[in-house]
Order: C-alpha cells, then sequence, then structure tokens
C-alpha cells in the first residue's frame, strides 16, 4: 500500500511539472499611433501636410498662425488594425472625425483586451496669439468673464448685451517676442482700452515677420440673435410698410403699396399704385388677396391690425374719384371687404394711422390735408371709429394741428394718439390717452428733451402693460438728425429722456418704438449703413449696448412685438428694393 501512495505522488508530481512547463507567455496587444498629421487648404486652396512629431506619450504638430485649430480633422495610422482610438468616448476616424484643438486633447488606443494606452495631442504656432478674452478684474463694468475662441487670424467673443463694447480691456497671451498694435497703439495685455463696437483688427508684429499678420476681432452677443426671416418677399418695391402680429399664431403680416417696377419689369403706373398685403403662413410667405393689391385704386399710407380673432383689417388712403380720404378693409379667410363705407372720412387724409381697440373697434387717426368748409383746421387731428355700423367722428377737443401722428392699443388695452404738435406753432411732441371715451394728455404737451430743440416730423410710440408710456422723435440740429426717446415719469408728471440722443446721419423718420409682454422697451433706428437696435436695460436706467440687424441703407423699416416675445422687423433695402423680414427670437 505504502508503495501505490509513493506512485501516485510521482505521478501527481510528474503532472504537475509537466503543466508548468508547459505555460505559455502572456500576450501582449500593441497599440501604438504610428503617424499623426493635419492635411489642411491653404489660402490657394492646395493641400498642406502637417505631421506630429510622436516622443513617447505625446504628439506635437506645429502649425501656421492663419489655421484655425477649432475644427480640425487628424489623420493617423496605427500599429495594430484592430485597435479603437477614441477622444473621451467618441470614437475617432482618420481623416474624418474633426476636433477642437484650441487645448491639447488626450487621444486613447484601446487593444482587444481592452488595454489603453494614451497619447496628448498639442499644437504649437511659433507666432500667434495664444488666448483672448475680457475679465471682470480688468474691466469693473463686467459681472461675468469671457473667454474668447482663436481660429486661426479671427478671434471670436460672446458677450451679454449689457457690456458696455466702447471701452473694454482686453487679457491675452502671445508667444514670445509679439507685439500686438490697434493702429499705431501698443496692446498691453490687462490695460489697454479699445473699443470693440465694431470689428477691431490687431497686429501682429514680429522680428522674422515681413508684415505684420492682422487679427480680426469680432464681439456678437449671447442669447437671441437677429435672424433673416424673409428675403425678397415682393417684387414691386415695398412702399409705406407697416407690420402687425396675428395674436392667435404670433406671425408677422405686412402691408405696402406697390411701387417701382411690376412682376414683367414694367414701371407701375401711378394709379396702379395699389397697397397689398402679406403675411407668413408657418410654411411660407403669402400674399393676402390679390398680389397686385387689394385697393380698387391707387392707396398709400396703408395700417394693418388684427382683432382678437385674427383677424386682420388694413386702412389705407384711397385715391379712387381724387377723393384722397380713409378706407378700411376686413379680410374674411378668403377675400378683402369694406368696412362700412369706402372713402368715408369727411377731410382729405394725410398720414393716416390705424389700430383697433380691446373690443375690436376700428380707429383711424389722421391730419387734415388742404383746407375746406368742413370745420377742421388745416393740418388738425382728426380721429374716428367705426360703432354702431358707421364711422364716427372722436377726435380730441381742441383744434389740435399737428405734423404727424400715430395710433396705437397700448398693452394696457387703452388708445393712445401720439403726434408731432403744432399747436405753439413749432413741431413739439404730445401724447393723448383715450379711456371710456374720454381724451386726456399723457403729461404735458408739447414737450422737448432737455436740449429743448423742436420736433422734425415723425413720433414712434409703445406703452406698457402697466401703462408707463414712451415716445420716441427726431430733431433737426445744424446737420443730421438726432432721436431722442422719451418716458413719462407718472411721479413727477414729467417727460424724461432715456439714455442719450443717436445720430440718423441723414435718415429722416426711419425709427420704431416697442415694448414686449415683460414691459421691455425696444428702440431701432436706422442711418445711411444700417438699421441699429437696442434694448433698455430697467437695472441700469440705461440702453444695452446697440447691435446692427441689417448692415446696409435701407428705403424705410417697421418693427412690431409678438405676444411671445418675438420681435419681427421689415424692411425695403436701399440698395436692390428687396423687401426683407428678420426676427430675434427669445
Amino acid at each position: 500500500m505504502k508503495m501505490i501512495k509513493n506512485i501516485t505522488t510521482l505521478l501527481l508530481l510528474i503532472i504537475a511539472g509537466t503543466g508548468i512547463g508547459c505555460k505559455k507567455d502572456p500576450v501582449i496587444y500593441s497599440k501604438g499611433i504610428d503617424s499623426f498629421k493635419f492635411i489642411v487648404k491653404d489660402a490657394q486652396g492646395a493641400q498642406k501636410e502637417y505631421s506630429g512629431v510622436i516622443s513617447e506619450s505625446e504628439i506635437v504638430v506645429t502649425l501656421p498662425v492663419e489655421i484655425d485649430v477649432t475644427n480640425l480633422k487628424a489623420t493617423f495610422t496605427v500599429d495594430n488594425p484592430r485597435t479603437i482610438v477614441q477622444v473621451g468616448s467618441v470614437v475617432q476616424e482618420s481623416g474624418t472625425t474633426a476636433q477642437d484643438f484650441t487645448s491639447p486633447l488626450s487621444y486613447r488606443v484601446k487593444a482587444e483586451d481592452k488595454s489603453t494606452r494614451s497619447y496628448t495631442v498639442r499644437i504649437e504656432k511659433k507666432i500667434a496669439i495664444q488666448s483672448f478674452g475680457f475679465y471682470i478684474a480688468d474691466n469693473p463694468g463686467l459681472k461675468e468673464d469671457y473667454k474668447g475662441i482663436v481660429k486661426g487670424m479671427n478671434i471670436q467673443l460672446a458677450v451679454s448685451e449689457t457690456v458696455n463694447l466702447t471701452n473694454l480691456v482686453a487679457r491675452f497671451e502671445t508667444t514670445s517676442g509679439v507685439t500686438l498694435k490697434v493702429g499705431t497703439v501698443i496692446q498691453e495685455s490687462r490695460k489697454t482700452p479699445n473699443d470693440f463696437t465694431n470689428p477691431l483688427i490687431c497686429s501682429l508684429n514680429e522680428a522674422s515677420l515681413s508684415t505684420p499678420l492682422n487679427y480680426t476681432i469680432n464681439i456678437s452677443f449671447v442669447g437671441a440673435q437677429w435672424i433673416l426671416f424673409g428675403d425678397n418677399l415682393t417684387v414691386p418695391t415695398a412702399s409705406g410698410i407697416k407690420l402687425a402680429i396675428n395674436p392667435i399664431n404670433y406671425l408677422p403680416y405686412f402691408i405696402y403699396q406697390r411701387t417701382g417696377k411690376d412682376e414683367t419689369g414694367v414701371s407701375i403706373a401711378t394709379d396702379d399704385k395699389k397697397v397689398a398685403v402679406m403675411g407668413y403662413t408657418g410654411t411660407s410667405w403669402q400674399n393676402l388677396g390679390s398680389s397686385k393689391g387689394i385697393s380698387e385704386f391707387r392707396a398709400d399710407v396703408p395700417g394693418i391690425a388684427f382683432d382678437r380673432e385674427g383677424t386682420p383689417y388694413v386702412a389705407y388712403k384711397d385715391y379712387l374719384n381724387g377723393d384722397q380720404k380713409a378706407t378700411v378693409l376686413k379680410y374674411n379667410g378668403s377675400a378683402w371687404s369694406v368696412v362700412g363705407s369706402s372713402r368715408f372720412t369727411p377731410i382729405k387724409v394725410d398720414y393716416l394711422s390705424f389700430a383697433l381697440t380691446a373690443n375690436d373697434v376700428p380707429m383711424v387717426s389722421m391730419a387734415k390735408n388742404g383746407t375746406d368748409a368742413t370745420g377742421v383746421p388745416a393740418r388738425g387731428l382728426y380721429v374716428m371709429n367705426f360703432s354702431n355700423s358707421s364711422w364716427n367722428d372722436v377726435t380730441p377737443p381742441g383744434g389740435i394741428t399737428v405734423f404727424y401722428d400715430q395710433i396705437i392699443r397700448g398693452l394696457d388695452n387703452k388708445m393712445y394718439v401720439g403726434i408731432m404738435d403744432r399747436s405753439t406753432g413749432v413741431n413739439k411732441p404730445s401724447l393723448y390717452k383715450y379711456d371710456n371715451n374720454i381724451w386726456t394728455a399723457v403729461g404735458p404737451t408739447s414737450f422737448t428733451a432737455p436740449d429743448a430743440i423742436v420736433g422734425f416730423q415723425p413720433v414712434s410710440i409703445a406703452v406698457d402693460k402697466t401703462g408707463q408710456a414712451y415716445l420716441a422723435y427726431q430733431i433737426a440740429p445744424s446737420s443730421g438728425r438726432l432721436n431722442h426717446v422719451m418716458r413719462f415719469n407718472k411721479a413727477t408728471s414729467t417727460w424724461q429722456e432715456l439714455g442719450n440722443a443717436v445720430s440718423s446721419g441723414g435718415e429722416s423718420g426711419k425709427f420704431a418704438l416697442a415694448v414686449d409682454n415683460d414691459n421691455k422697451l425696444y428702440f431701432a433706428y436706422a442711418n445711411a449703413s444700417s438699421v441699429i437696435f437696442k434694448t433698455f436695460n430697467a437695472e441700469t436706467n440705461n440702453w444695452n449696448t446697440e447691435r446692427k440687424v441689417i448692415s446696409e441703407k435701407v428705403n424705410e423699416f417697421d418693427m412690431q412685438i409678438a405676444p411671445d416675445g418675438t420681435v419681427y422687423l421689415v424692411a425695403s433695402i436701399a440698395s436692390n428694393n428687396k423687401t426683407v423680414v428678420y426676427k430675434y427670437a427669445k
């Protein structure tokens, strides 16, 4: 028995020894990057390769300063075709997957056994601006820091509309030996202020460069942006454009007079210069009624408004039979019909304005054109409403004479008429409120801004939900036009200017005022090269930074705000007479 145990033990030892002797070496799976490069087109469109230097776990690629590193596609090879290359959790495909290389990136190579090896990929530029931003520590007025994105020779920063761009100090880093200049002024990081209202050119100077490199610094705004919403909408030139918002679907519609050349390229005859209406259906822009016009005859100074059910109404100066009196139409979904009678006003009208009351009663305001025996003074303000199936005189008492008038329904659901008042013999603005069939002046009449310069022609008015009233008007100093925006101070019963007057150059009457349902005030105005927009900041009691909506001259424009806060702006472009619509969505 003892011998059997010994033999068994010996056999087990032999088997164990054989097993140990046959054990395989562990398998090592390769996971290296053999090559790494960028293939980039130069300014002439030729492809150029920039290979990286691989040193252990780091890959360094040197690129020219003008290459944008925020959207580069890396071309690489690996030593094991069965590996997976990732940045974070995203699988990378050679020559296909784009990445932002502004900061170093970690490329992880994963083998079949799930083991990994990581490489840090870093971009170097021998001459460059490496970082650029605006920081609270350097600009006490800022509420947060703003870090720029360097994209080749462009630097982009997105800031709040509350930021004053006119005097910002930038913090920047460059490669060694570089000097930055704006014009002839040497820039010092964290010290030198600049005006960034328009794109700023910053030249990079370095001893090895034959000519400086120019960086362009562009500022945009975070949050809502202006976007093109409709382009080249009317073939004839749209004149007298007025905009309104459908209260049911919050979509924009506008009325215009057809001028210039028609769809066949023939000049529109004077008597055929009718008014037409166009609106956005949710998918496309379409005319409501005939695109050739909805008026019987020549018509101008149109207005448009919607009732509570979303039914559009329009008003215009009707030239049929030479009357030059007001006509109002209503759209029933397929056709336009006259409200009351055509050319219902007892006087020839000028500066016709149109609105609906909170109870859907149509109202028109106008200045009397010419002289007659009606008892209305020349240039007299005249207001009518449509009630009990007839048009009725509801003019404010006193025989007020005006140069211009505008009637609106405020967001407080009261009716207001803003005028360029001539009762004192010169142009000064006034505002009147219509409530319970009684007109009352909103504060002093014939007021001015602190400069005491008389007004020029139009006014634009807005009233928020609380009844806070605003009025904008122009003055004509020794040269050009200046726009004032005034707010009525209920506590002191005075009109006070908001901020400083802004110049429209030689552009007359191209401005608009509006408020939204959050009682935020908006103002837009045109100069010789653009349409500019700004909002009022209740916290700072001043205007936020201006921004351009349209970067070219316009013939005219109008602006309105939908109940959801979307701002719409319609304009006729001066260079080509195209009609465009922009929107500013929250």
